[in-house]
């Protein structure tokens, strides 16, 4: 009996030292991009604003179906990890010292992902969010093996809709 009681602390033991070393370091190790499980819904509208350091912004949106199933699947496409709260301090620059990105891909089932805080001078980190209750992936993440193409977006949205500095 006394046996079986150290096998089940030992077991334990080992469980908790499991959760805390995938919390801690094998969940941000792991590639995960939460756009992608999205990938198959129907985006209806995506906007994008470049907000400029003199507060000035630049504004693009899309309507067009096509269009959006690109801007979609480069979003699907991108290779992200997530970032630790300490990491996301030290990766990205202060809001108000440069360029930065925020934008919104509304899907049909009325699920609105924001996608916030890529620097002009740093795209490689990028905030997701969203509206939708249970959304598994709110938080900073890192763009690995590439950066954000801005220039890519603005260039697809911009042949279709207007790219209008207000």
């Amino acid at each position: 009996m006394k046996r079986f009681k150290w096998l089940a602390f030992g077991l334990c033991i080992v469980i908790l030292l499991s959760l805390y070393l995938y919390q801690n370091y094998i969940y941000y190790k792991i590639p995960f991009n939460p756009i992608k499980e999205y990938a198959s819904e129907s985006l209806v509208d995506f906007h994008i604003t470049k907000n400029l350091p003199n507060g000035e912004p630049v504004n693009g949106k899309c309507h067009e179906s096509k269009t959006l199933g690109l801007v979609l699947e480069y979003f699907s496409n991108l290779k992200l990890i997530p970032l630790k709260d300490n990491d996301k301090l030290t990766l990205s620059p202060n809001k108000g010292n440069g360029t930065y990105l925020t934008g919104m891909l509304e899907f049909k089932q009325s699920t609105k992902i924001f996608i916030s805080d890529i620097y002009i001078d740093n795209p490689t980190v990028l905030y997701i969010g969203s509206t939708t209750d249970g959304f598994k992936g709110k938080g900073y993440y890192k763009i690995v093996d590439s950066k954000f193409d801005y220039d890519y977006i603005f260039d697809l949205i911009g042949d279709n809709e207007t790219v209008e500095q207000q």
